[in-house]
C-alpha cells in the first residue's frame, strides 16, 4: 500500500442531539464523535472492520483515556481530528483531539489490539498495520490509570438490562455504551457537582444483549471508581473518574 496518511481532520459541529441539560456537549457524544473520526481515518487507511473482517481478525480496544477542558456547546464550530501511532508487537495506539483554532477542548487516547476469529488470539501488527510516518505526538504522556478489577464488594448504583441498542457491529455491548449506562446511574444535579474533566477506563470482557449488569463504586483516594460487571460477576469494564 506504501506510507498512508497517519492522520484525519474534518469540520465539526457540535449538534443539538449531542447535547445535554446544559446545552453542552455530553460526555458520550464527546465519545462518539471520536469514534466516528477514528472510524473515517480507518476506513482511508485500509484498517476498518470491514477491513479486518476480511482479513480474519477483528479491533478490540483495551484501554480509553478522556480528558475535558472544556466541553463545547451547542452549534459550536470546531475541528474533531484523529491520527495513530507506531505500533508494538501486538497493540497500537489511536490519539483524537476537538479543537476550537488553538484551543484544545478534548482529547482521548486509546489501545487498540486485533484478535483472531478462529482462535481468539492475538494478530500481529506488522500483517495488516499501515506504513506511516507516525508524525504527530500524544497530547501527554501520562499514563493510563491502574484501576482494580475486584469490584465485588463495591456498592451497587443500578441494574441494567443490555438491549438491541446497545449492540455494536461486533455483536456485543458498545464501548460508549458502558459510559452511558453508568453516568445514567446519576442525576443531573449529581453529574453537575462531580464537574468530570476525565475518564480513565479498561475494557475486560465483552457483555451481551439480554445481559443484566450491574453498575457498582466507590471511593478511593484519587475519587471515583466504577465497575460494570457482567452476568457472572466478572468486571467487564472499569472507569477511574476524574473531577
Amino acid at each position: 500500500m506504501g506510507k498512508v496518511k497517519c492522520s484525519e481532520s474534518i469540520a465539526f459541529r457540535a449538534m443539538s442531539s449531542m447535547s445535554d441539560d446544559n446545552t453542552l456537549m455530553s460526555i458520550p457524544a464527546l465519545l462518539d464523535a471520536f469514534q466516528d473520526i477514528s472510524g473515517i481515518h480507518a476506513y482511508n487507511t485500509g484498517i476498518s472492520g470491514p477491513d479486518l473482517e476480511a482479513k480474519g481478525i477483528f479491533w478490540i480496544v483495551s484501554k480509553l483515556k478522556l480528558r475535558i477542558m472544556r466541553r463545547p456547546a451547542e452549534n459550536e464550530e470546531l475541528t474533531l481530528s484523529t491520527w495513530i501511532q507506531k505500533p508494538d508487537r501486538a497493540s497500537t495506539e489511536r490519539d483524537c483531539s476537538l479543537t476550537k483554532g488553538d484551543e484544545l477542548l478534548a482529547y482521548s487516547r486509546c489501545i487498540w489490539a486485533a484478535l483472531r476469529r478462529d482462535n481468539g488470539r492475538i494478530e500481529q501488527m506488522s500483517s495488516f498495520y499501515p506504513d506511516s510516518t507516525f508524525d504527530i505526538p500524544r497530547p501527554d504522556e501520562e499514563p493510563f490509570a491502574k484501576i482494580g478489577k475486584d469490584f465485588s464488594d463495591a456498592e451497587e448504583i443500578g441494574r441494567y438490562t443490555i438491549r438491541s441498542i446497545d449492540i455494536d457491529r461486533g455483536g456485543h455491548m458498545n464501548n460508549v455504551n458502558y459510559v452511558r449506562t453508568v453516568l445514567g446511574c446519576f442525576s443531573c444535579a449529581e453529574l453537575a457537582g462531580m464537574d468530570i474533566k476525565g475518564l480513565d477506563m479498561q475494557f475486560l470482557h465483552q457483555c451481551y444483549e439480554g445481559e443484566t449488569v450491574s453498575i457498582r463504586k466507590r471511593e478511593t483516594d484519587r475519587g471515583m471508581e466504577i465497575g460494570v460487571l457482567n452476568g457472572e460477576g466478572k468486571t467487564a469494564f472499569a472507569a477511574a473518574i476524574i473531577s
